[in-house]
């Protein structure tokens, strides 16, 4: 089955953000977007959005500080999956929820999905309670029962145990607690086909059983055994939580997980793309000759400038789309890229199709990397090396405080979250701008095959945006540094200027302007966002 709307509760969580990588498109919703230990507003959340796959990895997971606070531990995991339930069975939706191992006792050395529950902490008790309130709100329900979960994407007890051998000559832990890992990419993956499987309670971890002392030996060399009695904790563990899954294909072996998780190269990668069409009528007849982002910006052509913004934040892989009959100008300047040391791939866009259109060219050459679009005649002079390196999933814009909103798209904001973006309004709802400089996943070809021509028969990158505004998947950042691009007479000498006056940082972006040339401090001006 196909799921055309999917929405994923604690989206921002170590589950969350793989899960979102393997639900491309998806609606994001974190803590801050909704409480959903409140009944009404989970309903009109759920009412709202009207998914037909809701995917449920919201928790209260501190096993500990579930025995300091039960109140909370029960309202999170117990009562508050029953209001999502009971929201998705009024609009038709499919839910797919976590559990725990801990929701046994570890009488035995082995647990099937039919086997009695008998939690003997807090935690398990509160997530025992979730499972049973959903099997009374719905039928339509996927329960996955999984343990010790490890991920690149929050805390969790491989990077603990990491620190701790860092820091100390060893570290102590214990033997007597036995289970298995479960790496949460795989688990997110997992997710997708037992979406497509029928209603019940899944066991789903790696395969392989070990002990958190023969876990942490797996990856640290200064590990020594303990007992549970010598290493008391507040809340009681079960000696035995392994979870034997019946239903489903195996997943591979843990220690083949915990590679993948240690092994730096399996991050997703990201690739550049500088959208460099356009017809260059605001600087005609410069263009008659020549494709406008070629044209000298101070020292160098323009085109040098999105790509020093792209290989300073170390992205390797870029292409570059532009217009017939210019592609063969960037070859000749640029050629393969290999002096730049990155590797070039050129694509035409015929005809004026609009920013979607351009970047829409690149989904096979993008395959299942994330992206990062910059538009050819914008210059930058922040490093975005850190936001490219911590993007997930969903999507990102930069903006800049500019004192002439209204000549460009607005992001409204409030808090993390971006409410909406308007182009050129007559009356702006904030006066951040947004830059010509994006970071998506590669659900973002998916969303663009949805779109609509605007007014003027193009396909606009705001309404790109808006699309992950309204899924819950947009995040920003706001410039600190000068921004400008240099697509009219003004704007191409004032970012020469600027360039000059403040100098190009070798190998980082280049520089920009909505600073005055005489008060670099002082906003004064800026140009379109394309």
């Amino acid at each position: 089955m196909t799921f055309s709307n999917v929405l994923i509760l604690g989206a921002n969580g170590m589950l969350g953000r793989d899960l979102a990588a393997v639900f491309p498109g998806a609606r994001l919703c974190g803590h801050k977007d909704l409480d959903i230990t409140d009944e009404a507003a989970v309903k009109a959340y759920i009412l709202d959005v009207k998914p037909d796959l809701v995917i449920n990895a919201a928790g209260y997971t501190n096993v500990d500080g579930c025995e300091d606070d039960p109140e909370t531990a029960f309202a999170v995991n117990g009562d508050a999956p029953g209001y999502i339930a009971a929201a998705c069975r009024a609009v038709g939706a499919r839910l797919i929820h976590y559990s725990t191992d801990y929701v046994f006792d570890g009488s035995k050395t082995e647990y099937v999905e039919s086997d009695e529950p008998n939690p003997i902490n807090v935690y398990g008790a509160s997530k025992l309670r979730g499972e049973r309130k959903i099997a009374e709100k719905m039928d339509d329900y996927r329960i996955i029962r999984t343990s010790w979960l490890f991920g690149r994407h929050g805390k969790n007890f491989v990077e603990t145990i990491r620190h701790l051998s860092q820091e100390n000559e060893t570290v102590r832990v214990v033997t007597d607690q036995v289970g298995k890992p479960t790496y949460t990419m795989d688990l997110a993956r997992k997710t997708a086909e037992i979406a497509d499987c029928p209603p019940g309670i899944y066991h789903v971890t790696n395969d392989g059983v070990c002990s958190w002392y023969e876990f942490a030996r797996a990856f640290a060399p200064n590990i020594v055994p303990c007992t549970s009695a010598e290493f008391p904790r507040k809340a009681k563990r079960p000696a035995y939580s392994v979870l034997l899954n019946t239903k489903t294909s195996p997943m591979r072996p843990w220690k083949e997980a915990l590679e993948d998780y240690l092994r730096p190269s399996v991050r997703r990668s990201m690739k550049g793309i500088i959208l460099a069409g356009g017809t260059g009528s605001r600087l005609y007849p410069l263009t008659k000759v020549t494709n406008k982002h070629l044209l000298p910006v101070y020292d160098k052509p323009m085109i040098y400038y999105p790509l020093q913004t792209l290989v300073a934040a170390g992205i390797k892989d870029i292409m570059i789309v532009s217009g017939r009959g210019h592609v063969g100008h960037f070859l000749e300047l640029l050629g393969s890229g290999k002096d730049l040391g990155v590797r070039l791939t050129y694509e035409i866009q015929e005809g004026a199709g609009g920013i979607a259109q351009a970047l829409g060219l690149a989904e096979e050459w993008a395959g299942t990397d994330n992206v990062a679009v910059i538009l050819g005649d914008n210059i930058f002079q922040d490093d975005i090396k850190k936001d490219v390196e911590s993007f997930g999933s969903g999507a990102k814009i930069f903006l800049k405080e500019v004192t002439d909103a209204h000549r460009f798209g607005v992001a409204e904001v409030k808090g993390s979250r971006v409410l909406g973006i308007e182009e050129k309004p007559k009356v702006p709802k904030s006066n951040l701008a947004v830059t010509g400089l994006y970071l998506y996943d590669a659900g973002v070809f998916e969303v663009i095959k949805t779109l609509r021509p605007s007014g003027r028969g193009e396909f606009e990158i705001t309404d790109v945006n808006n699309a992950y505004i309204r899924r819950g998947a947009m995040e920003f950042s706001v410039l600190p540094g000068f921004w400008s691009d240099a697509g009219t007479f003004e704007s191409l000498l004032r970012a020469s200027v600027m360039v000059q006056s403040h100098g190009v940082r070798q190998g980082a972006a280049g520089t920009s302007s909505h600073e005055a040339v005489a008060s670099p401090s002082k906003i004064v001006d800026g140009d379109k966002t394309g």
